[in-house]
């Protein structure tokens, strides 16, 4: 097999690894809700609405699902985090030594981290200020990205 059919297939293993763990997040079929392909986040939808639509508080099976999902979650999160600490740095060192760019690791976090956001606004509770006040200013990381 030449080089880079073989780079192509390390490329092509990790990527189709990744999928995988993907799917068990997100449906991919095609169709869109026609589907009825069910996945981690269709799961989560219907449970955030179940305990939205219900004033008491959550149910006994409620809270076993949503128990259920936390553990699928982790699991599909340890999965992926396996393979960009395993898998990943062994392809980037085939890239490098084939001079190919590398591929980065995507960032731990994508969203507002405590630490680092600001808000500025009125008077709030116990000298807190009210993040949705008229104004309210957030300073972002600088790593923050938004996803499309």
């Amino acid at each position: 097999m030449p080089e880079s059919d073989s780079l192509k297939k390390s490329v092509s293993d990790l990527d189709g690894k990744v999928d995988a763990v993907r799917k068990q997040i997100v449906a991919t079929k095609e169709g869109g809700a026609i589907t009825g392909e069910e996945r981690l986040r269709e799961h989560t939808d219907q449970l955030y609405g179940a305990l939205l639509s219900y004033e008491g508080k959550p149910g006994e099976y409620q809270l076993a699902y949503f128990e259920a999902l936390k553990r699928e979650l982790a699991d599909a999160s340890n999965e992926f985090g396996g393979l960009v600490a395993k898998d990943l740095p062994s392809l980037n060192d085939t890239l490098k030594a084939k001079g190919q760019p590398t591929i980065s690791p995507p960032p731990q976090k994508v969203a507002v981290n405590d630490d680092t956001a600001t808000f500025a606004g009125g008077g709030g509770v116990s000298g807190r200020t009210d993040p949705d006040g008229p104004a309210a200013k957030v300073t972002l990381p600088a790593d923050f990205r938004v996803l499309h």
